[in-house]
């Protein structure tokens, strides 16, 4: 009996290391802004602002909230599916809602983090956005491209399988469409991985 409970103690063991946190930091760049308090990141591109936060209450998968704000006069679309995160060469897409539900239960809601006003504010010194409103919903077509009308801004989240890899993360969104010009706009950051 006593083999047993140790034989139980190192598998319980051993499994509590595959759950540790994963600590997902920020990776400074000079056409982004590192926003301390929420560890992410945030820059502008074609009056384009984009904000990317890991979310550090999710064990199960590598989530991120990502703050899309659209400072120009027209609509802008993207397609969720088509945000990536490479991490020792391997790139990963987002884990369908299904297997979001699954993996955290249906009664789990997301949210930013609640500094990440203030690290807007004052870390990026971009008040505006933190006045600009939201609709609220997303407006999705039969391809599921998420558009988002001119001097508003929405909030998705993305989810991706975690991996067992402390290599560094590119968090690429591959291309913002201006419905207007048909111009693309790409976003790429960076981030470190530790375990704690």
């Amino acid at each position: 009996m006593r083999r047993f409970w140790v034989v139980f103690l190192i598998l319980l063991v051993g499994c509590g290391g595959l759950r540790a946190t994963r600590d997902i930091s920020p990776v400074a760049g000079s056409d982004v802004t590192v926003l301390p308090q929420t560890k992410g990141l945030a820059a502008t591109k074609d009056d384009i602002s984009v904000v990317v936060v890991p979310l550090h209450d999710v064990k199960e998968l590598d989530g991120f909230g990502v703050l899309i704000v659209n400072e120009s006069s027209h609509w802008i679309s993207f397609k969720k599916e088509d945000f990536m995160l490479i991490q020792g060469g391997e790139a990963r897409y987002p884990v369908s809602d299904t297997q979001v539900f699954t993996r955290l239960g249906g009664g789990y809601k997301p949210s930013m983090p609640g500094e990440l006003s203030t690290d807007i504010s004052v870390a990026w010194d971009r008040q505006d956005i933190n006045m600009m409103r939201s609709r609220g919903l997303q407006i999705m077509d039969e391809d599921k491209k998420i558009s988002v009308m001119g001097g508003t801004k929405e909030k998705i989240f993305v989810y991706f399988k975690t991996r067992d890899d402390t290599s560094p993360m590119q968090f690429i969104i591959p291309s913002i469409y201006n419905e207007a010009t048909n111009q693309r706009t790409r976003f790429s950051f960076g981030f470190t991985v530790g375990k704690s």
